[in-house]
């Protein structure tokens, strides 16, 4: 694909931002600014320095940030569709040399309708308003330009689009963040957990965890905006804020076993959504990619990537015993379970964010004919 194209990337969240979903798009522009191709990063609005952003992601390449709005506003169906036609109506940005990628169904909507070709990423079902417009259009035959990306296969099964439309990309990691000469292992006899503090991502599992191995300690590092302020923490659970991403390399190489304890059912920040069925979580990567014992809940949703004793530890997550049991294992005998340490980091190689975003170009020259 010739290098004078460049890539129109829109996405719905303010920046700074502490969610998975703006870590996503900062690594994916990244990516696609590593292999030579302009990138412009449509976003509602940026209230921070762009090199400290750089720095605080690990962005080591041109990202041209293009703020809509002035001023942060607070994020709802009406700023997104004043969002969206500020972006349409910039006709310095909308000609044949460019690839509009959105992560925002709006703008996929809207865009499609006025016969702009665009590359729909989705990672769960819509609600609301965006779903009504979504399958009112869709039933019309009028998104006829969009074309498509599920994190999981079985996001296809709900939008059902039409054969050769879509792919289906895993999230991803890039391994490079998490090279140390050392691994340090500072805390012994604790387990780590990073990520989310909504319903179902594993605080509840882990106090029940923690009420059965009062010797290991469990610290956790998450938005603590998002913490129930029910939970009762026992003396061995440690609760951490957020921490910006290039702290997490640091952070995890001072563990052994890295805590994935995920709920049937999971929430995010769409709360009327379950996310358990089509998820591919970041951490999961990142705890790949750092060599760390992954201890994880036994989901289909990811096992085509983690598999039990090979490059992590599948536990039932209604079995408080069995996590009892492979923690207690894990800490306290003389495996030091090498082999799993070095198959994570292996398969965390397979699953880039350039090769993410090449699998991206080479469908959108195909579905566009961009050459």
């Amino acid at each position: 694909m010739n290098k004078k194209y460049f890539i129109n990337y829109i996405c719905e969240v303010n920046f700074p931002n502490t969610s998975a979903y703006g870590l996503h798009v900062l690594k994916m522009c990244n990516a696609f600014s590593y292999r030579k191709y302009k990138i412009n990063l449509f976003i509602p609005s940026l209230s921070i320095n762009q090199n400290f952003l750089k720095k605080n992601y690990n962005i080591k390449n041109k990202i041209n940030f293009l703020p809509i709005f002035k001023n942060k506003r607070k994020i709802n169906f009406l700023t997104r569709i004043i969002f969206v036609f500020r972006i349409l109506i910039n006709k310095t940005y909308n000609n044949k040399k460019a690839i509009f990628l959105t992560r925002s169904p709006l703008f996929g909507i809207i865009g499609s309708f006025f016969n702009i070709k665009i590359i729909l990423e989705l990672h769960h079902e819509l609600s609301g308003m965006t779903k009504f417009f979504y399958y009112g259009l869709k039933n019309i035959n009028l998104l006829q330009n969009l074309r498509y990306i599920f994190l999981h296969k079985n996001l296809i099964k709900v939008f059902k689009p039409r054969k050769g439309r879509y792919i289906c990309l895993d999230d991803s990691v890039d391994p490079n963040d998490f090279k140390f000469k050392n691994k340090l292992n500072k805390f012994k006899n604790t387990c780590v957990y990073i990520g989310s503090f909504h319903p179902g991502k594993g605080i509840e599992l882990i106090c029940e965890i923690a009420k059965k191995l009062k010797n290991v300690n469990f610290h956790l590092y998450g938005d603590k905006q998002f913490l129930n302020p029910d939970y009762k923490f026992l003396t061995n659970i440690k609760i951490f804020d957020y921490v910006d991403y290039k702290m997490i390399p640091k952070i995890l190489s001072k563990y052994k076993i890295a805590l994935m304890p995920y709920a049937n059912k999971v929430s995010g920040r769409l709360k009327d959504i379950n996310l358990a069925k089509s998820m591919s979580p970041l951490k999961m990567f990142d705890y790949l990619a750092s060599s760390i014992i992954i201890v994880a809940s036994d989901l289909k949703a990811y096992n085509h990537i983690l598999k039990h004793k090979y490059n992590s530890i599948l536990v039932d997550n209604s079995n408080i015993d069995k996590w009892v049991d492979w923690i207690n294992k894990i800490l306290f005998t003389k495996n030091n379970f090498s082999h799993i340490k070095k198959n994570s980091y292996k398969t965390s190689l397979k699953y880039t964010w350039t090769k993410r975003s090449d699998k991206i170009i080479q469908f959108a020259n195909k579905q566009f004919s961009l050459n």
